[in-house]
């Protein structure tokens, strides 16, 4: 599964560091724009402020997932009660686990029992996974150490190989064959020989595929 569709947990981010000055409403707000499992160190803090205006409130519009520059909404009080607010960048390193090859892999080799799990930093741009399929193969040769992506992955064999198409339609259920075709993440697709697309799932070398 990618990163990307993991969910939020609010309280399960930790922030490993915070500049001098920066207020622990910001500190809160980070921690509840990041994933579980995540790291969030933050480098830099930049407010715009009123004069005199004390943050007791802050927000983070977006969900914290990468390093680089993240705007906070700030709101406070001045000294004579009345509100104020404005606006801070706060710049951040995000460190979380992800998957990578434990040891070097061929095209089309499983990755079943090659990755492991590392602390690595996200980069702005790049989804790392978090999960994998049972029988996701290597799109490419991948050297020792990779960081994992959905390119580097494939479901089914490659594009023009034939494949066994399964099709189950309630109790009754068909096989003919196919030719694999790309497809998108976590599915194998194929042409018939009628030249119809299906897309499904790939289980046990055969492709699964639901009709209603």
């Amino acid at each position: 599964m990618m990163r990307a569709f993991l969910p939020l947990a609010l309280a399960s981010a930790t922030l490993a560091s915070l500049p001098a000055g920066t207020p622990s409403q910001v500190a809160a707000a980070l921690r509840r724009a990041a994933p579980a499992g995540d790291r969030v160190e933050v480098t830099e803090y930049r407010p715009t402020l009123p004069q005199g205006c004390a943050v007791d409130r802050a927000e983070v519009p977006q969900a914290v997932t990468a390093s680089g520059r993240v705007p906070v909404h700030l709101e406070g009080r001045l000294g004579s009660g009345q509100g104020c607010d404005g606006w801070a960048w706060a710049r951040v390193r995000v460190v979380a686990p992800v998957l990578v090859t434990s040891r070097s892999l061929r095209e089309g080799e499983p990755l079943a029992g090659a990755v492991a799990t590392e602390q690595r930093e996200l980069v702005p741009g790049r989804l790392s996974l978090s999960e994998l399929a049972p029988e996701v193969v290597a799109s490419r040769p991948l050297p020792a150490g990779q960081l994992l992506e959905e390119k580097d992955l494939r479901y089914g064999p490659p594009p023009g190989e034939p494949v066994v198409i399964v099709i189950q339609m309630g109790s009754l259920r068909v096989e003919e064959p196919g030719r694999a075709i790309p497809c998108v993440r976590d599915r194998a697709c194929a042409l018939t020989p009628a030249g119809k697309r299906v897309e499904g799932t790939w289980q046990g070398g055969r492709l699964f595929v639901s009709s209603p």
